[in-house]
């Protein structure tokens, strides 16, 4: 009987040590607009960000939109926040990114400049 009530004993004390041994840490970190959003500041890995969006489907739309409008290196993927994320990838400069959102404008795009994440 005492070999039984040892494998519970040990079975409880697992159960109890490996929430505290991650919570060790503190607790855990969910990504903010900030870990996600990386305002650009500088020439060099940039991108024009359309918009972040919920919903795929939104955001299909809104990467067909700028497809039609001429910006043919568009694309859409994860944001790394729960979000899907319409931009143009590789943007040189910061001049050559204002340029860029100034010309989607003229066509109803609203874009940021901003510098590509991690």
């Amino acid at each position: 009987m005492s070999a039984h009530l040892l494998r519970w004993a040990l079975v409880v004390v697992a159960a109890a040590a490996y929430p505290l041994a991650v919570l060790a840490g503190g607790s855990p970190h969910f990504p903010s607009r900030s870990d996600c959003v990386h305002p650009a500041s500088s020439d060099g890995n940039l991108e024009v960000v359309f918009g972040r969006l919920s919903k795929e489907r939104d955001a299909d739309a809104l990467l067909q939109r700028a497809l039609h409008a001429g910006f043919t290196l568009s694309q859409a993927e994860g944001d790394g926040c729960g979000l899907v994320k319409v931009f143009v990838p590789n943007i040189p400069t910061l001049a050559v990114g204002r340029d860029l959102i100034a010309e989607a404008r003229t066509v109803g795009l609203r874009g940021t400049l901003e510098a590509a994440g991690p």
